[in-house]
């Protein structure tokens, strides 16, 4: 599949993006969830890693069976990180998606305005240049 080749972005030209209120809130939303995802994640592994370091005897204690609680635990990190990641796109098809589609397509028509006039201008330019000669 051929990518399309992308433009150069205009000095400016994401400055109105930038400043919208609906942008600042897709970001402040992203960044709330980002960090509560990633503090979620580092502080649960590095009580894993605490608890494995310095409660041996708990770690070691059976939890049923074979299984003792730094097996269980370790398993409970993996059911987290898919936890946490399910989170993550559910949060993001309701709260992220559809601002930043509403988002991408203003931007869209802005730059098809934008290339618009620039082709009626380019044309302008021809048939004046061509009427002169």
């Amino acid at each position: 599949m051929a990518e399309t080749p992308r433009r150069a972005a205009v000095p400016g030209e994401f400055t109105a993006l930038a400043q919208d209120d609906r942008f600042r809130l897709l970001r402040t939303r992203f960044r709330r969830l980002a960090c509560t995802l990633v503090a979620s994640f580092l502080g649960w592994y590095f009580l894993y890693i605490a608890l494995s370091a310095f409660a041996r005897d708990f770690m070691a204690r059976p939890a049923f069976g074979h299984i003792n609680m730094a097996l269980l635990l370790g398993v409970l990190q993996f059911v987290s990180t898919f936890l946490l990641a399910w989170r993550y796109t559910r949060y993001a098809r309701r709260m992220l998606d559809p601002l930043s589609a509403q988002l991408r397509d203003e931007a869209g028509r802005r730059q098809a305005e934008r290339e618009h006039i620039e082709r009626v201008m380019a044309e302008r330019r021809r048939i004046e240049n061509w009427t002169r000669g």
